[in-house]
């Protein structure tokens, strides 16, 4: 009688124990998950290289370009294998000139990414993308010394679109909307950081408080709040 209820107490003891370390591990696991940073945007997507490849793949694609005259490099501004675009996969508000790579890119980033969620988000197609220009010749914003990848035709800032409703998302007004405008354009900036290496937005600095900065340099940031 004795040894039973001395193996009913162990007994008890072991469920209470047991009990207490399944909460626990299961707190602990909580706590982990909670610590756990969220997934990043992953690898960059594969790109085509430059030079003929890179306009071969262009006109296999139907984009409408002109080759610039040579030479477009101003002192240590160079790009490789320059192009002069109005529009890729959507149409521009004005002309660009980048290296091909760049453009490549960009084309794939608006008809996989821009356009569908667009027709998701805000149930419009787009007609019209809003830039502030590609090829610039200067040094980064902040910097004195460092050169921009602007200088190499290798970013390019995007201030919004245009819908075929005539609606008009802008970066500067509407990355901050909690509606249907400033989902489509947080999940347009998600979606640039698999195609380009530096994605800057609003939620980076205030140099960018009205336009997307894309580019496919050397550096790697997925800067989207």
């Amino acid at each position: 009688m004795h040894s039973i209820l001395i193996g009913r107490e162990r007994q008890g003891n072991w469920r209470r124990w047991t009990g207490r370390a399944c909460v626990l591990a299961l707190a602990a696991a909580l706590a982990a998950c909670a610590a756990t940073p969220p997934p990043g945007p992953g690898p960059l997507l594969p790109r085509v290289g430059s030079g003929r490849a890179c306009l071969t793949d262009l006109n296999q694609h139907g984009m409408s370009y002109q080759i610039p005259p040579q030479p477009v490099a101003v002192g240590p501004c160079q790009i490789d294998t320059p192009i002069r675009a109005y529009g890729l996969s959507i149409r521009w508000n004005q002309p660009a000139t980048m290296s091909c790579q760049t453009a490549d890119v960009l084309m794939r980033f608006e008809s996989e990414v821009v356009e569908p969620n667009a027709i998701k988000i805000l149930g419009n197609p787009v007609v019209t993308e809003r830039n502030f220009g590609a090829y610039s010749c200067r040094v980064e914003t902040g910097s004195r010394h460092r050169l921009s990848q602007h200088a190499r035709g290798q970013a390019i800032d995007l201030a919004g679109w245009t819908l075929a409703d005539g609606t008009r998302i802008d970066v500067e007004k509407d990355w901050t909307d909690e509606g249907p405008r400033g989902r489509f354009l947080h999940a347009v900036a998600l979606g640039a950081c698999r195609y380009f290496s530096v994605v800057l937005t609003p939620a980076s600095n205030s140099w960018h408080h009205d336009h997307l900065h894309l580019d496919i340099g050397p550096d790697r940031l997925c800067s989207v709040g």
